[in-house]
């Protein structure tokens, strides 16, 4: 089957992706990873080995292993391994002849069309060594474009671009940083301006950073090291393998331990995530300063930005979405898989079969200023028209899953937790088909030249990269299924009050889609200290509880507006739960001093306070059955769950659970809950049959809140002090998966189509967006300051996020 391959050469690493006509996905390289090292290694004969084989070699042989060297081209002084020079595009053609030899024997054939990525902020001097490349691999030409527009057209293939929309491209790898402005128009995606970058700045080296912490710590034991003892080389790389690894666990954990073993000494350092991302914080700061000269070269306010897309692995650093969020205030999106991003979109790219595009009309268009997408030799095209869109819609059916498998296009994509097919097996080199020798073209049997006659190629090299803006357009859309509200359907039972049918014809609203990057409206202003706010299940108000201020706040959800606030004379208003028929509210009471603890009950048809409920320890956040009989309460101080009955308004039962619960919510059909134990780390699981607690689950540091997904068997939760959300599968009630979030989240929920939850991290003043089918962040969205809690509307068209220190609620629009 004919297929066309994207490459990503990297600094630190090698990605490859295949396109087919089915879709797109990335092809497994490494032995254990999707990725393969891009490390280089010199055999005793010559011979040049890379990816795996050469990173294995690394610790024993370090003098003959080659790394970090795509930095190094456009310098005139070799590389020097095992004592012998090598020129940095022989090096680059042995990483890309690894790949096409591991494609070609896995698929049989060799691919039609070869795309390779590059950095936009190389000058002509950089691409043109770049374009000799693809010869030490064996291929007659390949194409060029640069690693943002690959990026972007990843990027576009599941998510909608409006035309006039811009974004805003950081990529920050191993060894580099760029960053990119990219507009959408009819015609396709352009250059904005002329992109930034910084040659020698990544991942690399805040590896480097680690490794000086440890010889800080350590008295400055590395800086005495005798580097001429072969012992001593061999345990400062293994120790620079182990900085790595402590790089990777702090983007996902809040400390880590690193082990050092010298020569005649063996300890170990522990690192926070606090004290790396102090380490670190310098470097960002300055890619931030990179990305606003980008936005100022390309005149543009980041305020027109509709988000800033992170690629590259190190931009998975938790710092970086704050520091721009922070910095810019826009939206950050992580791509569920950051690291291959580039090699994705540039499979994409090469995708477009030339007798699809051969007949279309190209729009004449100015050169975007540093615009690097090229074709080797260099030849440039304007953007598809629009009207030629629909041809080119295949190139997107399928897209990468986690692990390198291949999964269905967005719209049927819910697998369960931990479901991933393993990626493709790499191939093995054909006989004498090894990597080039030093400083000469391939030796033995290597790759044929791609894609049949030079002049036929010539003019499809020509048609494939002027058809990329026509590619990036075509795949671009929205995913739409269909969910159902987390809060159920309002069941009668609740109390004396029965819930009245709906009227004819007035059937529920549908449940709008979620997209992966919600955007920002106006924030409402809703007086002192909003610490926590609710929806009502009818979708028309949300009310919020005012901490300080002793009131309850109402917002009319149809026009953003405030239009009651209810004293509560009971005490400070903390958090808050409705009834499913959304006729009371109750509201957790208590103070600082403790003295106050009581559930009030509130009449949202006359919006007063009807009856105060004596509980024993403070009261948090509590919630009503499906059927609307009882209203369970934790008691943060006496590790207790009170049962209220909702009819006589007393509490007929208490549970005793894990020292302090925070928060408890019910499975859709009311015979579990899960309530987040928060000086515990468990959630417990408690059947509501026998009101005893069946499990308790261990998770991160400091569990504040629970999250019931509205039609997997999974639950979110979110582990304060561990900054980060662990996923529970409730079938098995294990934990499936933990993923890092901004400082400090507070509350999660999910949208009611079940396809993203949203974190409110307080300390970071963003809220975070999860894919649910992925587990990976797609956004972090900028808030007011101190955001405590989030409340989606029924149909998931706006959230509200309640700002403690700013007095106002964020609205997100969650359908775009």
């Amino acid at each position: 089957m004919n297929y066309s391959l994207g490459v990503d050469l990297g600094t630190t690493f090698v990605a490859a992706a295949i396109a087919r006509p089915s879709g797109v996905e990335m092809f497994t390289l490494g032995d254990r990873t999707v990725v393969a090292p891009a490390v280089v290694y010199v055999r005793d004969d010559g011979t040049l080995v890379a990816g795996d084989a050469a990173g294995r070699r690394s610790v024993s042989s370090p003098d003959r292993v080659g790394r970090e060297f795509k930095r190094r081209l456009g310098d005139p002084t070799p590389v020097m391994l095992g004592g012998a020079a090598y020129p940095v595009t022989t090096l680059l053609g042995t990483l890309l002849h690894d790949v096409i030899t591991r494609v070609t024997e896995t698929e049989g054939t060799a691919p039609e069309e070869v795309v390779l990525t590059h950095p936009a902020n190389w000058g002509p001097f950089r691409r043109e060594l770049f374009e000799e490349v693809p010869p030490h691999a064996g291929l007659a030409v390949a194409q060029m474009v640069t690693e943002p527009e690959a990026a972007a057209a990843y990027y576009a293939a599941s998510r909608q671009l409006t035309d006039g929309e811009i974004i805003a491209v950081y990529d920050l790898g191993g060894g580099t940083f760029d960053a990119t402005v990219l507009r959408k128009h009819p015609g396709g995606i352009e250059i904005l301006g002329t992109p930034e970058g910084i040659e020698r700045l990544g991942g690399v080296d805040f590896d480097e950073a680690i490794l000086s912490f440890i010889n800080y710590e350590a008295g400055g034991a590395l800086s005495e090291l005798d580097m001429s003892d072969p012992q001593t080389v061999v345990a400062l790389a293994r120790l620079r393998q182990d900085c790595v690894l402590a790089k990777e666990a702090l983007s996902v954990d809040t400390e880590t331990t690193v082990p050092v073993f010298l020569p005649g000494r063996h300890f170990d350092v522990r690192i926070t995530r606090d004290e790396f991302e102090e380490m670190i914080r310098a470097p960002i700061e300055s890619t931030i300063g990179t990305l606003s000269r980008a936005l100022r070269s390309a005149q543009v306010d980041s305020a027109r930005l509709s988000a800033v897309l992170l690629v590259g692995g190190s931009s998975r650093i938790p710092l970086v979405a704050r520091m721009i969020s922070e910095e810019l205030g826009r939206p950050t999106v992580v791509d569920a898989h950051p690291k291959y991003a580039v090699a994705l979109g540039a499979a994409t790219l090469a995708a477009v079969p030339a007798g699809q595009i051969g007949g279309y009309r190209l729009v004449p268009t100015a050169e975007p200023a540093g615009s690097a997408v090229r074709t080797s030799p260099a030849q440039r095209n304007g953007p598809i028209d629009g009207a030629a869109v629909e041809a080119a819609t295949v190139a997107a059916a399928a897209v990468d899953a986690p692990g390198g498998g291949r999964q269905p296009a967005p719209a049927d994509r819910t697998p369960p937790p931990g479901s991933d097919r393993p990626g493709r097996p790499p191939g093995q080199v054909p006989p004498g088909g090894g990597p080039p020798p030093s400083g000469a073209e391939p030796a033995g049997p290597s790759p044929p030249p791609l894609g049949g006659e030079p002049g036929e190629r010539k003019r499809r090299r020509a048609l494939v990269l002027s058809a990329a803006a026509l590619v990036v357009l075509a795949i671009a859309g929205l995913v739409i299924y269909a969910g159902t509200s987390r809060s159920g359907t309002p069941a009668a039972g609740e109390g004396t009050a029965a819930v009245a049918p709906p009227a004819p014809g007035n059937a529920p609203p549908a449940v709008a889609a979620s997209v992966p990057v919600p955007t920002l409206a106006p924030a409402i202003p809703v007086g002192p200290t909003p610490n926590f706010v609710a929806v009502s299940p009818s979708g028309r108000q949300a009310y919020v509880a005012g901490a300080n201020s002793g009131v309850v706040t109402v917002v009319d959800t149809a026009v953003n507006k405030v239009t009651a606030t209810i004293p509560v004379p009971a005490g400070p208003p903390q958090y808050l739960a409705f009834s499913p028929n959304g006729r009371r509210v109750y509201v957790s009471i208590w103070n600082d001093a403790r003295t106050v603890a009581a559930v009030g009950v509130l009449d949202t048809t006359t919006n007063t306070v009807v009856a105060t409920i004596p509980v024993r320890t403070r009261p948090f956040v509590p919630a009503v059955t499906p059927d609307g009989k009882w209203l369970y309460v934790p008691n943060h101080d006496s590790a207790t769950i009170s049962v209220i009955n909702t009819a006589t308004n007393t509490v007929t039962t208490e549970i005793a659970v894990a020292p302090n619960p925070h928060w408890i919510e019910f499975s859709p059909d009311g015979t579990r809950a899960y309530i987040a134990n928060h000086e515990s780390n468990l959630v417990s699981v408690l059947d509501t049959a026998s009101n005893t607690v069946l499990a308790t689950i261990p998770v991160g540091t400091s569990p504040h809140s629970v999250a019931v997904h509205p039609t997997r068997p999974l639950v979110a939760n979110v582990d304060y002090d561990a900054a980060s959300v662990t996923m529970i599968d409730t079938g098995s009630n294990k934990v499936v998966a933990t993923i890092a979030v901004g400082k400090n989240p507070q509350d999660i929920e999910w949208a009611p189509d079940g396809r993203f939850a949203y974190v409110t991290n307080v300390t970071d003043n963003t809220v975070s967006v999860i894919d649910a089918a992925t587990f990976q962040v797609t956004a972090t969205i900028p808030t007011g300051p101190s955001p405590t809690s989030v409340a989606i509307l029924p149909n998931g068209r706006q959230a509200f996020v309640s700002d403690l220190d700013g007095g106002t609620l964020t609205v997100l629009d969650l359908a775009g």
